[in-house]
């Protein structure tokens, strides 16, 4: 028995051995195997990118087609209001402005003449603006009243008399009289003339109720 279980343990020795080396020579065919597949496939890659560039080189843009019809209108979007900036500085004073037309006064309104924005006129006692260059006729819509004349007033109450004031040079007389084709004209002390009187009716009046 000693013998038998002396050439189990040699026999399981060199079985031991044997696996060994096919595990060994298995590894190394598979790693040698494993080498030249990645080999060909990177080969295979590269072989296929110079395929896929000279067949790009090959290609030409065709002419353009004709323009699309516009899409339809997009939904708005959401804006976004950022914060106020800071106020910049002043910048330097413009030049001045053209000193702005303020109109003429004028005087009674006249149809034929011809008004600008502002002028003034006067017509039935009220004083009209014009709205615009060429108003138009007044009373209109290109006018507008700058001013009216107001209703007279209530009487007031009546003042007390004042004191009498000094007499005051005496006035002129009449001096004569100068008659001529039955009107009588008095002449006045300071030699001036005063208002006629016609004394042709007297003088019918007369002689009618002489006649009587």
């Amino acid at each position: 028995m000693p013998a038998l279980d002396e050439l189990a343990v040699a026999l399981g020795g060199e079985l031991g051995a044997v696996a060994a080396r096919i595990e060994r020579e298995l590894k190394t065919m598979f790693a040698l195997e494993s080498e030249r597949l990645r080999a060909e496939r990177a080969e295979f890659e590269l072989r296929v990118e110079r395929a896929v560039a000279a067949r790009l080189a090959e290609l030409k843009d065709g002419p353009p087609g004709p323009q699309g019809s516009p899409g339809e209108r997009g939904e708005p979007g959401a804006g976004i209001v950022g914060p106020p900036g800071e106020p910049g500085p002043p910048g330097p004073p413009g030049e001045p402005g053209e000193t702005p037309y303020v109109g003429e006064v004028f005087a009674l309104f006249d149809p034929a003449a011809e008004y600008r924005k502002f002028d003034l006129v006067s017509l039935n006692g009220s004083q009209w603006r014009a709205k615009r260059d060429a108003p138009g006729p007044l009373p209109g819509d290109g006018w507008a009243i700058a001013g009216q004349v107001g209703k007279r007033g209530e009487a007031g109450q009546r003042g007390e008399r004042g004191l009498q004031g000094p007499p005051g040079p005496p006035g002129a007389v009449i001096a004569k009289w100068s008659v001529r084709d039955y009107v009588a004209v008095p002449v006045m002390s300071d030699g001036s003339a005063g208002p006629p009187l016609d004394l042709r009716g007297f003088f019918e009046q007369y002689h009618v109720e002489a006649a009587e």
